[in-house]
């Protein structure tokens, strides 16, 4: 759980406060290229954002709160297919239903108008530097501005570009993956999968859901849908499939432990096995439009069939950079970066978030590669921006160092589990959601937000209190390691 710079402060490099900030390397970098430009016209310089996720929306919300003196400000343009922002760790709330969309997605535009920031909605087809060349290893490289190419023919003028783009679910090869599975990357997926379980509920039929994956967020959501269906009391079925029969293999030992022992009292099956394909079942009036079978495959290459009414699939991420794009990539299409977060080969282009590759010199010894999480974009945001404003008024860049800040997961309308960076702490139940919860507020986009949030949770909070005082204060006291 991050907690860097705040979006609105004045003009300030990364650094570590006195709460939990990430600690820049006091190390500076120092290129040729990053010295003043001034303009050769009048016209403000044109910085365009391409993707309005975590790093890329986070990235122009920073780069508008720095100081800048007299007409130097920039215009700043942040490029996304949608129209609304989406906080992504929040989404399983929408499926259990404990917050709205507008909590964990709210619009561009509204998020944005405390700001100098705008907003352009398109698909990104292309992008190409007035001077475009290669080195003789096949590096594309510039020096200056060029333009963007959206879906429907715009162009957008830059003087400097950031890559943010993020990335997308992949099949991985399943035949039927993308027909019959619902993944869960957008508030209208949580929608989707929230309106199907509704749909069973009211029909008093006892759902069976597969959860395809046993990482952390397949492990969230089975954990969340199990809540949901037992909270009816139905005898419903939920299944986590993991070709091992292991879940969060790399999470923190004590995280690991407060999940399985969710997933045991919720009566989550952990099933091993391989699956090869997905097929639709027929609808008919006894089933639902996302009804599908799935082919697994265990060790010996056995092939059995199991039916569910939902397929959910939590796999395959992988980079959104497209392949004829002017940039040096890795094998799996995450953009190469130096140790400012600058493309490689580019004066003016910055790679940000889960399209970002940065080379091993960044990183911290103890990570072989960084994990695509919120709080390494958040991290990356603010060094990216902080070095965009240095480039333009000619000081000193800052070399990205990754601090890894701890991990927490949602287990349930009331219960989570936050791994702590130091030992093998972990806090379990109310208390961690509700650490959870205070985290996601402290790093929502703008105070504006912050605000409107903070005050609908205080008085969601004050009428669960009002509704069952008892049931409230036994929730607080289970919280309490030494009270139980």
């Amino acid at each position: 759980f991050d907690a860097s710079c705040s979006t609105r402060s004045t003009r300030r490099a990364p650094s570590r406060a006195r709460s939990l900030r990430a600690r820049p390397d006091k190390r500076c970098v120092t290129s040729p290229r990053a010295t003043a430009e001034p303009s050769s016209s009048s016209s403000p310089r044109r910085v365009v954002v391409l993707g309005g996720g975590f790093g890329g929306l986070y990235t122009a919300l920073r780069l508008d709160s720095l100081e800048w003196a007299g007409e130097t400000r920039p215009e700043i343009t942040v490029v996304d297919r949608a129209e609304a922002f989406v906080f992504k760790p929040l989404l399983y709330e929408l499926v259990n239903e404990t917050l709205e969309p507008w909590e964990v997605a709210p619009m561009f535009e509204e998020l944005l108008k405390p700001t100098k920031v705008t907003h352009v909605k398109g698909e990104v087809v292309s992008f190409e530097p007035e001077d475009r060349g290669t080195t003789r290893d096949g590096t594309p490289y510039s020096a200056t501005g060029g333009s963007i190419t959206l879906g429907d023919g715009t162009t957008l003028a830059y003087d400097y570009l950031v890559l943010a783009l993020g990335t997308s679910t992949s099949d991985g090869g399943v035949a039927g993956a993308r027909e019959c599975a619902v993944a869960l990357n957008t508030a209208e997926d949580a929608v989707r999968i929230a309106g199907v379980l509704g749909e069973l509920e009211r029909a008093g039929r006892d759902a069976r859901v597969a959860v395809i994956g046993g990482g952390l967020s397949g492990v969230e959501l089975a954990s969340v849908i199990a809540e949901r269906l037992n909270g009816k009391s139905t005898n419903g079925v939920v299944d986590v499939i993991t070709p091992n029969k292991r879940v969060m293999a790399t999470a923190p030992p004590g995280q690991r432990e407060a999940a399985l022992r969710v997933l045991e009292k919720a009566r989550v099956n952990v099933v091993g096995g391989r699956v090869m394909r997905l097929d639709k079942v027929a609808n008919d009036e006894e089933t639902v439009s996302t009804a599908s079978k799935i082919t697994l495959a265990d060790d010996d290459g056995t092939e059995g069939v199991e039916t569910y009414d939902l397929v959910c699939w939590t796999v395959g991420q992988r980079a959104e950079t497209p392949s004829d794009w002017p940039v040096a990539t890795t094998p799996a299409r995450k953009i190469k970066t130096d140790a400012t977060l600058r493309v490689n080969g580019h004066s003016r282009i910055y790679a940000v978030g889960d399209a970002s590759s940065s080379s091993a010199e960044v990183m911290n010894a103890d990570w072989d590669h960084l994990p695509s999480t919120a709080q390494v974009a958040f991290q990356q945001a603010d060094y990216a921006a902080w070095n965009i404003w240095a480039s333009m008024n000619g000081r000193t860049e800052l070399p990205f160092r990754y601090q890894h800040l701890g991990d927490m997961m949602v287990l349930g309308s009331l219960d989570a589990a936050v791994a702590f960076p130091v030992g093998d702490i972990t806090l379990e139940g109310p208390a961690a959601a509700a650490l959870r919860r205070l985290a996601y507020l402290y790093r929502m986009p703008t105070n504006e937000h912050r605000l409107k949030l903070g005050s609908k949770w205080i008085q969601d909070g004050i009428e669960t209190f009002q509704k069952d005082p008892v049931g409230f204060l036994e929730d607080i006291r289970k919280s309490i390691p030494f009270a139980r």
